[in-house]
């Protein structure tokens, strides 16, 4: 049967056309927090509470990266937006920050600080698939499984202790070890720490002297340990409580090696004076002396006092390094990130480190969600911290289960 053109027409037309399936590709549902033009990432900070200077150098360290980053074009991109809550060191006022911003979408919250408020948040930050990464707590503390959007950048307090004591007895030499140690979580990883690496070299503990978290009058302990021969007193106490046992020892005159692996931070090398002199610690982020021996850390230093007219400390510039390293493996996510993809990234990256201003290495795996395993000894000399040696690793490594779906 002969058809007409008009029917020849509609029939060449609906053959060469593409079926309405393959007309175009299903659309990307973006992660929350992700949008064409920006990337938001949500931080709960103590900014009025006892940690309020901390929270501030962290945010300022934040921003600074944050800055540097967007200037350079951001991620992909995509410009990084950082979005503040504070805590006030609360656990409610926590709770209701996470809730905020994930009412408004974030796609990570990003070195959030304060045990309190990072315990409370983060169940509420998780069920809602979102990562929580880098917080500024002991380890241990958001660590009591291993969960699969939570990582770390923080050293546990034992760790701290065993690379530190293996550092100091490599650099000093066989001596004989005590330990002076507040009755608390800090004393007892401490303790646990040195009874490690002691273990390792099959090497006897002298006396290990527990006192009550809070005593000012460590007389007595001291005896004990001064009785027992110890050469090298390792110190399983807050930077306070440990100046006060480094001035009753010098008054006592009495001299032996201390190590403090709590006691990294620039006010311990001002306030504990001359009795503090010699005084070893553990360190994983460097002190940013603005006339230090690193040129790169102090020319950052610099920038960092003209932007927010403030002294530089530890926790902003560990603050400005984990935001780098978010950057860098967000950028290795790709344009669609998700929560779950970013992961498997931070998991696959090789040891990472600052290029310019080098610091910690930092390297995550399937197994391992706490990225640091290493840090340098350090040494209090004229009222100011140095650094000694290379870079020393954790020795005996516990390798922890899968981390949780």
């Amino acid at each position: 049967m002969r058809r007409s053109p008009l029917a020849l027409a509609i029939l060449a037309s609906a053959m060469f056309a593409p079926p309405r399936a393959q007309a175009s590709a299903p659309a990307v549902v973006p992660a929350p927090g992700v949008h064409r033009t920006h990337v938001d990432i949500g931080t709960i900070l103590d900014l009025s509470g006892p940690l309020a200077a901390q929270g501030r150098a962290i945010e300022n360290g934040l921003r600074l990266a944050f800055s540097e980053i967007n200037a350079k074009g951001g991620v992909n991109g995509r410009k990084l937006v950082l979005l503040v809550k504070d805590s006030a060191f609360s656990a409610q006022k926590a709770r209701l920050a996470a809730q905020a911003l994930i009412h408004h979408g974030i796609f990570a919250l990003l070195c959030p600080n304060g045990t309190p408020p990072v315990v409370a948040s983060m169940p509420l930050v998780l069920d809602h698939g979102i990562l929580d990464l880098f917080a500024f707590v002991p380890a241990h503390a958001d660590y009591t499984r291993p969960r699969r959007l939570v990582f770390s950048l923080e050293v546990p307090v034992a760790a701290q202790a065993e690379i530190g004591l293996k550092a100091l007895l490599n650099e000093r030499g066989e001596l004989k070890v005590g330990v002076l140690y507040s009755e608390d979580s800090l004393g007892q990883a401490v303790l646990a720490g040195v009874s490690r690496e002691m273990g390792r070299r099959a090497m006897p503990l002298v006396a290990a002297i527990p006192y009550t978290e809070g005593n000012s009058d460590l007389r007595a302990p001291l005896a004990q340990l001064r009785q027992a021969g110890a050469e090298l007193v390792v110190l399983g106490s807050v930077p306070q409580e440990a100046m006060l046992a480094l001035h009753e020892a010098h008054r006592a005159g009495w001299h032996p090696v201390f190590f403090c692996p709590a006691c990294y931070m620039p006010e311990a090398a001002t306030i504990g004076g001359r009795a503090a002199d010699g005084l070893y610690a553990f360190a994983a982020t460097p002190i940013p002396y603005p006339n230090g021996d690193a040129p790169p850390i102090a020319a950052w230093a610099h920038r960092y006092a003209r932007r927010f007219h403030a002294v530089a400390t530890p926790e902003a510039l560990q603050a400005y390094l984990d935001a780098k390293l978010f950057a860098v493996a967000l950028a290795h996510t790709g344009i669609n990130p998700t929560p779950l993809h970013f992961a498997d990234v931070l998991e696959a990256l090789p040891p990472w480190h600052d290029p310019v201003l080098g610091g910690p290495v930092a390297k995550f795996s399937a197994t391992d969600h706490l990225g640091l395993h290493s840090g340098w000894l350090a040494e209090i000399e004229n009222r100011r911290w140095r650094m000694i040696g290379p870079l020393h690793t954790l020795t005996s490594r516990q390798q922890p289960s899968k981390p949780a779906q």
